[in-house]
């Protein structure tokens, strides 16, 4: 005859499983607005790097190829705009008219996009063959219009750029002016 011998299991309380459970909830709460707020964050810094890389490529080709590029607001990719919420546009400018004409090709593309907008200074930006700006230095800022976050692009004379990250821009969450 068999001893028929019970183990003892281990297993949670329903007390413990309740305690876990709360202190699981507690953390996600905290924890999710930051998450937020990082994304948030991510999406300016990543707009704001790819129009950075817009800029020193027209610079860089200016110089190469000894010719003038524009880099102007776009909504369609074939004609300038007025804001720079529209996305923006770099092509050759051969004519140096600042605006495109069917034969002048396109260099980059950026539309726009709803999670992070583009605020600008002056119309247009043209380098000339030496990589100078034509017409002045000026900036362009970045903005997460809900949470202030920002990053202001600065242009030189020069055509060089610089990027500066600003935590909590007041303009941002107000109707953007310049």
């Amino acid at each position: 005859m068999k001893q028929c011998i019970l183990k003892a299991t281990r297993a949670f309380s329903l007390l413990e499983l309740l305690v876990a459970i709360s202190i699981t909830a507690i953390i996600i709460t905290l924890a999710v607005p930051s998450f937020t707020s990082l994304i948030k964050q991510s999406t300016v810094e990543s707009k704001a790097n790819i129009i950075f890389d817009i800029f020193q490529l027209s610079r860089r080709m200016a110089i190469s190829q000894g010719k003038y590029i524009t880099i102007c607001p776009s909504v369609n990719g074939s004609q300038c705009s007025n804001k720079w919420q529209d996305g923006l546009m770099a092509f050759f400018d051969k004519d140096i008219d600042r605006t495109r004409s069917a034969n002048e090709e396109i260099i980059a593309l950026q539309p726009t996009t709803a999670s992070a907008t583009l605020h600008g200074n002056r119309k247009y930006f043209t380098y000339g063959p030496l990589g100078t700006l034509k017409g002045g230095m000026g900036s362009l800022i970045v903005c997460s219009g809900d949470t202030g976050i920002s990053t202001r692009l600065l242009v030189s004379q020069m055509g060089r750029i610089r990027v500066e990250i600003e935590e909590h821009n007041p303009s941002c969450k107000n109707g953007f002016r310049y």
